[in-house]
């Protein structure tokens, strides 16, 4: 986002590195081909490995939550900070699934993927 960009006056001030901002939503539009020429570059350079993401911390939904957010609160975080769902097995065939909600426009793409998954008996309520 643009949330806390420094200027280059600050930047100046607290670094000795190069740094230019980039407003993405801009540029596309005013300059398209130097974007696509960029793109170009980041994409040659991502493909030959010599462009790298960014960090990455990872936590476990069941443990970490707590941990994920005391480390987005500290600020000190670099990179993205991501919460792992465990994998479940899909919904047993057996039985009746009940979707509250289930005549919503999500509710019925529920209730079809759980037809394709095997369940043989769903009952959506309103």
């Amino acid at each position: 986002g643009k949330r806390a960009v420094w200027s280059y006056e600050r930047h100046e001030s607290a670094c000795s590195n190069n740094y230019t901002a980039i407003a993405l939503d801009s540029t596309i539009d005013q300059t398209p081909n130097w974007m696509r020429g960029t793109l170009q570059i980041l994409s040659a350079r991502a493909a030959a490995f010599t462009l790298h993401g960014l960090p990455l911390q990872t936590f476990e939904m069941e443990r970490g939550v707590h941990a994920a957010f005391r480390c987005l609160q500290s600020g000190h975080n670099t990179g993205k900070v991501v919460v792992r769902i465990p994998f479940t097995d899909p919904a047993p065939a057996h039985g009746t699934h009940l979707l509250s909600g289930g005549t919503g426009g999500l509710g019925l793409l529920t209730g079809k993927w759980l037809g394709e998954s095997g369940v043989s008996s769903v009952v959506l309520a309103a």
